[in-house]
């Protein structure tokens, strides 16, 4: 596999604090990019930027220093419920042996710490929820010593912390700046990148890329060169995760919501596959779910993703043509995060509509449904045996043909429920299952060529299987030099490129 792009430091994401090892051999960056919720340390080799090891934690640091004179980090970990519960670490690590040590506080969680000037002991700032409602919910904090080579930690002592004073703030300010001037330094260029949430291949070898936020739209060349990117137009919206290409591949429509969780209402752009200049625009009242097929007509439904949950009936959604002229307006029930189903190169409309009469609209009984100018036809459901019953969450799916060696057509899909994570192949339009493959982790991309099903999942693995029978041929871990990428999509070239979009923002690239 190679990366996309090809630039320093390519395990970040998004970096949060950096320190440097006195002797002038280790840099340690914290940041998140792991996708899980916890936390993660990369350490690198500064002579020549390389990566020397990654530590990843159940709970998000929120501290890291290196040893005044020795090549020791410390750093300090925070997790639990704001009001009612906390825990942490400090963590000592070594690189050169990479030996841990931790000590564990069931109670409190280290915000902060700092070393003794002689190096003998760390100095933690220790929070503390507001459990009893006397600090309108705000943590209080507890001083602590600690002795570096054993870890006894001393009292305990209430604190009163100024953030802003400047022995609380980090030795190296500002950590983009920091990293971006070490790879200048060799010749390079970096900058932070949010994850990879969608990816497009385009006819003619260019793929294009949804980021979690900040980044509209991007582009980028076979090569791996940036061709244009599109920012988020305000600060204050919010990236729609979709991108719908029209069949052309001149222009394509990206959601980008405004307004609060509880009111949240979208923008489709369309935006030139050219250059990325904006050519068009719709407003809706409510969050895009979009919906397509290969002729160009796509459905942008409503969502209903908003908190607290709407209470009032979903919105009518609404039917275009690929240059946004409105033909339709259809009615399509409730709907959250686990209907998602876009279906890859559908000659039909086919989404999950909920049926029953259930009040909690994520335990509706999920229909594979399509919709027609004479209606909405509802297929199979997505249950796939009378065993499964319950809360089934939709993944990626695929429409395949004959050409894939199937005697007629078939729906490739994705489910996770109580029974676990599965792929499916099931024949259209009835719904029977031509086999179910049984996953190990949730499957989050999901793609077919040449008679080969490849998908990703969030065990940070690379699965193929047999479309025929859905046996596994392989499986490898997401990962380039060393370190393992955590895969958010998945999508295959016309020329049989699989690629991976990861929370690091990396395209990974395999041939074929």
């Amino acid at each position: 596999m190679h990366l996309i792009p090809d630039t320093p430091f390519p395990e970040l994401g998004f970096p949060f604090q950096v320190t440097e090892s006195a002797d002038g051999r280790w840099l340690a960056v914290s940041c998140h990019a792991s996708g899980s919720g916890g936390g993660r340390v990369v350490v690198y080799r500064l002579s020549d930027l390389g990566l020397w090891e990654q530590l990843e934690f159940e709970h998000g640091v929120e501290c890291l220093a290196f040893h005044p004179s020795r090549p020791v980090l410390a750093l300090g970990t925070e997790e639990g419920d704001d009001e009612y519960e906390r825990q942490g670490q400090l963590i000592l690590y070594e690189p050169e042996t990479r030996v841990r040590a931790t000590l564990a506080f069931d109670d409190v969680g280290v915000t902060a710490h700092r070393w003794s000037d002689d190096g003998e002991s760390l100095e933690l700032t220790l929070s503390v929820p507001d459990t009893e409602g006397e600090r309108d919910g705000l943590d209080h904090y507890l001083a602590c010593v600690v002795d570096a080579e054993t870890l006894t930690p001393g009292p305990r002592s209430p604190v009163e912390v100024d953030w802003n004073a400047p022995e609380r703030l980090p030795r190296i300010p500002d950590a983009r700046a920091h990293l971006a001037e070490l790879a200048a330094g060799r010749g390079r260029a970096w900058a932070p990148r949010d994850g990879v949430t969608v990816l497009e291949p385009l006819c003619d070898g260019r793929v294009l890329a949804v980021l979690r936020s900040r980044t509209l739209l991007e582009c980028w060349s076979r090569d791996g060169e940036l061709l244009w990117s599109v920012s988020v137009p305000d600060e204050h919206g919010h990236v729609g995760r979709q991108v719908y290409v029209a069949p052309d591949q001149e222009s394509a429509w990206v959601p980008y919501f405004v307004g609060d969780s509880a009111d949240r209402r979208t923008r489709l752009l369309r935006l030139s596959l050219t250059d990325g200049a904006l050519i068009g625009n719709r407003e809706l009242d409510f969050p895009v779910d979009i919906v397509d097929r290969a002729d160009g007509a796509w459905i942008a439904r409503d969502s209903r993703d908003l908190f607290p949950g709407p209470q009032w009936p979903p919105y009518d959604s609404v039917v275009f043509t690929p240059s946004g002229r409105r033909l339709a307006e259809v009615p399509l029930g409730e709907c959250d995060s686990s209907y998602g189903f876009r279906v890859r190169r559908s000659p039909y409309l086919l989404l999950l509509r909920g049926l029953g009469d259930s009040p909690r609209r994520e335990l509706l009984d999920k229909w594979v449904s399509r919709v027609t100018p004479d209606g909405v036809e509802s297929l199979f459901p997505l249950a796939w045996d009378s065993s499964v019953t319950g809360y089934l969450r939709s993944g990626p799916a695929v429409y395949v043909d004959g050409d894939a060696g199937l005697h007629g057509p078939g729906l490739l899909h994705a489910c996770h429920g109580p029974t676990g994570p599965h792929v499916l192949l099931r024949a259209l339009p009835g719904g029977e299952v031509l086999w179910a493959y049984r996953a190990d982790a949730e499957v989050v991309g999901l793609d077919v060529t040449e008679g080969l099903v490849h998908a990703v999942t969030r065990a940070r693995e690379l699965l193929t299987l047999r479309i025929g029978d859905g046996e596994q041929i392989r499986h490898t871990p997401t990962a380039v030099g060393g370190h393992v990428f955590t895969p958010l999509c998945l999508a295959v070239s016309g020329s049989g490129l699989v690629m991976i979009g990861t929370a690091e923002g990396r395209i990974l690239v395999q041939a074929p």
